[in-house]
C-alpha cells in the first residue's frame, strides 16, 4: 500500500475509530449513566459532545478569523486562563473553563457540519429534527398533565416533572420558538407545512400556559429588534410568526377552559403557572448577592463556578448572565466578552442590512439569538444539559448562515497537519474530562448517599444534580438537612 492511499485511508477512518475510542472510553470508565436524573442528563450531553468533537476533528473545514477577531479571542483566552489559575477553587474554576472550552468548540463543529453537508441538506434536516424535538416534548407535557388531572390537581412538579422544572421547558421553548415560521417557510412539502403548524400551535399554547414572565419581556423584545433590523423583509415572516401564535392562543384557551371545567376552578387559575404573579421568585435577592460578590474581587472575580458557594440558597447561579460574569469571572472578562458580543451583533446587523435578501432562516436565527441573550439576563439559559445542545445548535447554525464564506475547505498536507493537532489536542481534553466527571460522581456519591443509601442531601441544579459539590462550607452548613 503507498503512502498516499494510507493516508487517505486513514482520514476515512479517523472519524469512526475517535468514536469507537470515545465511546468504549467513557461507558467503559463511568459506567452506563449515574443514578440521579439530572446528572444522567448532564452525563450523556458530556457523552454527546465527545462525539461532536470528534467528528470536529475529522471534518475537512478550516475556519478563517479575522484580525480583529483572532486578538481579542486571544485575548478572551488569556484573561480567562489567568481567572482560572487565581481562583481559589481550582477544579470549580477548572471544571467551569473546560465546560465553556467544549460549547464554543461544539459550535464551531456545527457550523462546519453545515459547510460539509452543505446549507440545503443541513437546514432540512435540522428543520426536521426541531420540530420533531418541540412536538415530542409537546406530548411529554400533555401527558404530565393529565396524569396531574387524574389526581384531581395541576401541580407543576408533575406537569413539567420530565424537564426538572417549568423553568427549564420554557428555557427550550424561548430557544425554538422562533425557529418556526423560518422552517414553514422553508419546507415546501404540504405534509411537513401542516406538521410544522400544529406543533407551533402546540408549542406557542403550551409557553402561555406555563405562566413564564421571562417571555413577555424577551419575545416582544426580540421581535421588536428583528423589525427594526430587517425592515419591509420580515413582513413574510413576521405574518407566519402571527398565525402561528394566534394558533397557539386558541390551544391555550382550550387548555385553561379544559383544565377550569374539570377541575371546577376560576379560568385563570394562579399559582406558580401565572403571569400575574408578584414575587421577582428570589431574582432580586440572587442578583444582590451577585453584586456585592463582584465589588469584593472586581478585577478577576471570585471565580468561576464560586457563587455557589457565597449563596445560601439551593439555586446556584444569579440567573443574570452579565452578573454571573462579573462575579465570578471579573471585570475584564465582562468587558471583553461585551465587546465581542456588541461586535457579533453589529455584524448580524450589517449582513441583514447589505446582503440584499435575507433568508427566513436568517430572520429566525437572528431572533433566537437575541432571545438568548436577553433572556439570559433573567434565566440560568446556559446552565441545563438541554439547553446548552440547543445553543450549540442554534449559535453554530447561525455562524455558518452568516458567516458562510469565512469556512474553508482543506485537503493534502494541510488538512494532515491540522488533524494531527487537533487529534492531540482533543485527546488530553476528553482525557482530562473522564478523571473530572469520574472524581465529581465518586465525590457526590459521597455526600448525597448514605452507606445506608439513603439520600441526605439535596442540592440546586448547576453542573450535576447539586452545584455545591466542591463547596466545603456548604457542605458543612447543610450536612445535617
Amino acid at each position: 500500500m503507498s503512502v498516499n492511499n494510507f493516508k487517505l485511508r486513514f482520514s476515512k477512518l479517523l472519524l469512526p475509530v475517535l468514536l469507537c475510542i470515545w465511546l468504549v472510553a467513557c461507558f467503559g470508565y463511568l459506567g452506563w449513566k449515574p443514578g440521579f436524573a439530572y446528572n444522567a442528563q448532564r452525563y450523556f450531553e458530556i457523552v454527546l459532545l465527545g462525539c461532536l468533537l470528534c467528528a470536529g476533528v475529522a471534518l475537512p473545514i478550516r475556519f478563517r478569523w479575522g484580525r480583529i477577531w483572532s486578538k481579542l479571542a486571544l485575548g478572551l483566552l488569556l484573561i480567562m486562563l489567568l481567572v482560572i489559575w487565581q481562583a481559589d477553587n481550582s477544579w470549580l474554576a477548572v471544571r467551569e473553563g473546560l465546560q465553556y472550552s467544549a460549547l464554543l468548540m461544539a459550535i464551531f463543529v456545527v457550523a462546519k457540519t453545515r459547510q460539509y453537508a452543505g446549507a440545503v441538506s443541513f437546514d432540512r434536516a435540522a428543520y426536521i429534527g426541531l420540530v420533531l424535538f418541540c412536538f415530542g416534548c409537546s406530548l411529554i407535557v400533555l401527558e404530565g398533565l393529565l396524569l396531574s388531572l387524574s389526581i384531581s390537581g395541576v401541580d407543576p412538579r408533575v406537569v413539567f416533572g420530565a424537564f426538572v422544572n417549568v423553568r427549564i421547558f420554557a428555557e427550550l421553548q424561548l430557544l425554538t420558538l422562533l425557529i418556526l415560521p423560518g422552517a414553514w417557510l422553508q419546507m415546501s412539502s404540504t405534509g411537513w407545512r401542516r406538521f410544522i403548524g400544529l406543533t407551533a400551535m402546540l408549542w406557542w399554547g403550551l409557553l402561555l400556559f406555563t405562566g413564564t414572565r421571562s417571555a413577555l419581556v424577551v419575545l416582544p423584545f426580540a421581535l421588536l429588534v428583528l423589525g427594526f433590523v430587517g425592515g419591509r423583509g420580515t413582513l413574510g415572516w413576521f405574518k407566519v410568526l402571527a398565525k402561528q401564535f394566534a394558533g397557539g392562543v386558541l390551544v391555550f384557551l382550550f387548555l385553561r377552559g379544559g383544565v377550569a371545567w374539570y377541575l371546577n376552578a376560576p379560568f385563570w387559575g394562579g399559582g406558580s403557572m401565572s403571569f400575574v404573579r408578584a414575587s421577582s421568585s428570589g431574582r432580586l435577592e440572587l442578583w444582590s448577592g451577585a453584586w456585592q460578590h463582584f465589588i469584593q474581587h472586581p478585577w478577576l472575580g471570585n471565580g468561576p463556578g464560586a457563587f455557589a458557594c457565597f449563596t445560601d440558597e439551593l439555586v446556584a447561579t444569579p440567573h443574570n448572565l452579565l452578573l454571573q460574569l462579573l462575579s465570578e469571572w471579573g471585570i475584564f472578562m465582562t468587558l471583553l466578552s461585551l465587546a465581542l458580543a456588541l461586535l457579533m451583533f453589529v455584524a448580524l446587523v450589517r449582513h441583514l442590512r447589505t446582503s440584499g435578501y435575507a433568508s427566513p432562516l436568517q430572520f429566525s436565527l437572528f431572533a433566537t439569538l437575541v432571545v438568548a441573550v436577553s433572556a439570559s439576563m433573567m434565566e440560568g439559559m446556559i446552565i441545563g444539559p438541554l439547553q446548552q445542545l440547543l445553543i450549540i445548535w442554534m449559535f453554530g447554525w447561525a455562524l455558518h448562515a452568516f458567516s458562510q464564506g469565512s469556512f474553508i475547505p482543506l485537503n493534502g498536507q494541510a488538512l494532515r497537519w491540522r488533524q494531527s493537532i487537533y487529534v492531540t489536542a482533543l485527546i488530553l481534553f476528553l482525557t482530562i474530562t473522564l478523571w473530572g466527571v469520574k472524581a465529581d460522581l465518586i465525590l457526590q456519591r459521597e455526600l448525597l448517599v448514605s452507606p445506608e443509601g439513603v439520600v441526605n442531601l439535596s442540592y440546586g441544579p448547576r453542573f450535576w444534580a447539586d452545584g455545591h459539590d466542591h463547596c466545603p462550607g456548604w457542605h458543612e452548613r447543610y450536612q445535617d438537612q
